[in-house]
């Protein structure tokens, strides 16, 4: 069953949680992208510019991390391994020495940061639409009694 409660953690709690974690890492996502266009479109310093990427880094790392795990617990197995990938790249990242852009060597990186930031865009468009109609197919538990723990859609009749 799709809302199977399975960890002490409620499942409101890891939608919340999911859905707070998703648009911080929306909200890193725009604005890392529109710091990429601003130097694609050589308006502004580059070194302000990857200080400011720089800075988004990390928390857009432990965002993800935060995210895979409360996609399994929540039970959502394939969005949170659609989402592993990323962890791995800013893993690989951070071992290599790479992880954050380095102003000398931006303009080389720029098309690959470009990439990876629309890749997870799109990543973020599936949970969306995944979360929504997760939402609007829920079906109450069997120990729920009648008209209890329903959403707005279930009750609504059509008239015939």
């Amino acid at each position: 069953m799709i809302n199977k409660q399975r960890t002490c953690i409620p499942n409101w709690f890891l939608n919340r949680l999911i859905i707070i974690i998703t648009g911080g890492i929306i909200l890193s996502l725009s604005y890392t992208i529109r710091l990429i266009y601003s130097l694609v479109n050589d308006n502004v310093n580059p070194i302000v510019v990857c200080e400011k990427i720089n800075r988004l880094r990390y928390p857009d790392y432990i965002g993800h991390s935060i995210l895979f795990f409360a996609l399994i617990f929540r039970g959502w197995w394939q969005l949170a391994f659609l989402n592993f990938p990323f962890i791995f790249y800013k893993n690989a990242l951070y071992i290599s020495g790479e992880f954050y852009i380095d102003y000398t060597k931006v303009f080389s990186t720029l098309r690959n940061e470009l990439l990876f930031a629309r890749r997870q865009v799109r990543f973020f468009i599936v949970l969306g639409i995944c979360c929504f109609l997760e939402w609007i197919s829920w079906v109450p538990p069997a120990y729920l009694a009648p008209n209890e723990g329903y959403h707005v859609i279930k009750n609504l009749q059509v008239a015939h």
